[in-house]
């Protein structure tokens, strides 16, 4: 992946790019106000730089046009996406129901005991709860990523759940989808920091719902398009491959 600033940076090139960038911004920003909607769009107007950077092109902030396009296109990226984390939305839930109950039932408890009994079982409880989270979440989105870009390429959801057409292209290229994935959670990691320090400071603070908006679309952005210049590599690697037999 030789192109990797670039496509960190390709958000900011040009005048009509950091146009497009901050129309994506604001879409984000509407979502505090229309459920869903507004994140499906954004997902579509993704959709559209993946799908031309998984078929070789450059990186690039097209115009904001064809609503009903990005619609079912943010359907495809957003809905194969959610389907391969629903294990750990499950997991995450069970686990974290489970603490909160457990603790309910120690406050509320009349018998002082019960706390010593059931306090290191729920954070036994949290524990497992939390490294299955981040391990299983880590193992899902190597599937994830190639799926719901073959989906977008194919222009079908169902494309994303037929393994043995993309499992080939994530097999030859392992090491640039796993640089998308470790990339990805430098960014939110950097994320949460940033929000914190902003918490510190009160004028900051006031401001951390637009700022949220733009950090939000460009981990949604370029971490989607990291992996799509993953998805071409291990393509150009699985085409070489069948050459070569």
């Amino acid at each position: 992946m030789s192109n990797i600033g670039e496509l960190l940076t390709f958000p900011f090139a040009t005048a009509e790019a950091r146009k497009n960038f901050l129309i994506g911004c604001l879409a984000m920003f509407a979502g505090y106000f229309i459920p869903l909607l507004p994140y499906i769009i954004v997902y579509g107007y993704v959709a559209k730089i993946v799908r031309k950077v998984a078929e070789g092109e450059a990186p690039s902030m097209p115009a904001w046009d064809d609503f009903n396009e990005m619609l079912t296109d943010g359907l495809r990226l957003y809905g194969v996406k959610l389907v391969f984390s629903l294990p750990v939305i499950l997991i995450l839930f069970a686990g974290m129901g489970t603490y909160i109950a457990g603790t309910m039932v120690a406050v509320f408890s009349e018998d002082p005991s019960i706390i010593n009994v059931l306090l290191p079982i729920l954070l036994l409880v949290l524990g497992t709860t939390m490294c299955l989270t981040i391990i299983l979440g880590m193992a899902i989105s190597f599937a994830a990523y190639p799926a719901a870009i073959h989906a977008v390429v194919k222009r079908n959801f169902s494309a994303g759940f037929r393994f043995r057409e993309w499992w080939p292209i994530l097999r030859v290229n392992v090491g640039g989808f796993l640089l998308a994935i470790l990339i990805a959670f430098a960014i939110s990691f950097l994320y949460s920091i940033g929000v914190q320090i902003l918490m510190f400071t009160i004028i900051l603070l006031c401001l951390l719902p637009v700022l949220m908006t733009f950090i939000m679309f460009y981990i949604i952005l370029v971490p989607e398009l990291l992996a799509a210049q993953a998805y071409h590599d291990g393509q150009m690697k699985l085409s070489a491959e069948t050459a070569q037999e």
